[in-house]
């Protein structure tokens, strides 16, 4: 049996769109990004998943501390080719998640470790969420920032572009769904000791944080959540803190049904700011109670120790005897409220 582009990217997506006018949960489309099925068949890892070696495992293509014996981060999925052309070439469409609009577009494969990529925002869902698609061989013709693109539209081909070599023969998507932490993320960057030019704006790697997207895939499957929203409120608060800072972050504005803004007409002094597993904000809100050190800019409210167990991307460490925000948790903290 053939399909159709649309058709094969939807093998994951059409039955749950039955689901959908039947009961009305989820509320919104999701496909799959790639022409594979496995995943939506219940197969393993070895059927989807692009390893990054050949004598690594598998799991090395998924989302987490899965890399360098759990030392090293990957914020997103691999996903290897179905489909080769006569030489060697990944040969495989990609497809766009859900609905949305590309706010980002890189055609020049030497300005990031993405390659060539797109960026689009989700902007029908609660809250809207990102989605980005990396390692591109190509681009589809027509498309440009600001397009409109239906879900399990074509994108562009799977392919191995990036700064740094990938080998041929390690073709693959990489594939991550998240939020984006700031407006201002220039001047954040300007204040860094980089020597390459930021080419990306606000769609840069660094300004996106993300949720494991096997999980949200799985939870959608079983009707878990009706929105995003849900599925978020639904992941553990690995870490919250309180942080002094009277400027409202845009991420409040942006992302209202994640947040609690302050009554107009009110000053607020510190907020108190939850965070999922591996740091993606899941409420920002007017802290309840002041700071209890006059001089800290942060202080560590609870911490949810059976999500710190991974050796990378650990929200909160011990300094002396205070808990205090870990590197990368210090650097979300910095981009959301230009601290």
């Amino acid at each position: 049996m053939s399909f159709s582009p649309i058709t094969r990217a939807t093998l994951f997506l059409s039955p749950l769109l039955l689901a959908l006018s039947l009961q009305g949960k989820p509320n919104f489309q999701l496909s799959w990004p790639t022409p594979n099925p496995a995943f939506a068949k219940g197969m393993g890892y070895s059927a989807f998943l692009q390893k990054t070696g050949p004598d690594k495992a598998f799991s090395s293509g998924a989302f987490g501390c899965v890399r360098n014996n759990g030392f090293k981060f990957h914020e997103g999925l691999d996903l290897y080719p179905v489909k080769r052309d006569g030489r060697g070439r990944a040969d495989d469409k990609v497809f766009s998640a859900m609905e949305g609009v590309i706010r980002h577009l890189n055609p020049t494969s030497g300005y990031s470790a993405y390659g060539k990529y797109l960026v689009l925002e989700h902007t029908t869902l609660n809250p809207p969420l990102y989605s980005l698609y990396a390692h591109l061989a190509s681009i589809e013709d027509g498309l440009k920032v600001g397009s409109s693109v239906r879900v399990a539209q074509v994108l562009g081909k799977m392919g191995n572009t990036a700064s740094y070599r990938i080998p041929l023969d390690r073709s693959h998507l990489h594939f991550e769904i998240g939020l984006r932490l700031t407006d201002d993320f220039q001047r954040w960057y300007d204040k860094k000791p980089y020597t390459t030019k930021n080419q990306h704006g606000n769609f840069s790697g660094f300004n996106l944080v993300g949720i494991d997207p096997l999980p949200f895939y799985s939870e959608y499957q079983k009707k878990s959540f009706s929105t995003p929203l849900e599925y978020l409120r639904s992941l553990p608060v690995a870490a919250k803190l309180r942080v002094r800072s009277t400027r409202t972050p845009d991420f409040v504005r942006r992302y209202p049904t994640l947040c609690k803004a302050p009554p107009k007409g009110t000053g607020v002094s510190a907020w108190d700011c939850s965070f999922g597993p591996f740091g993606i904000p899941v409420r920002i809100e007017p802290a309840t109670q002041p700071m209890a050190s006059k001089s800290a800019k942060y202080q560590v409210l609870s911490i949810d120790y059976a999500t710190q167990q991974k050796p990378c991307r650990r929200l909160v460490v011990k300094k002396g005897s205070s808990l205090v925000p870990a590197e990368q948790l210090l650097v979300y903290l910095e981009l959301l409220f230009g601290i």
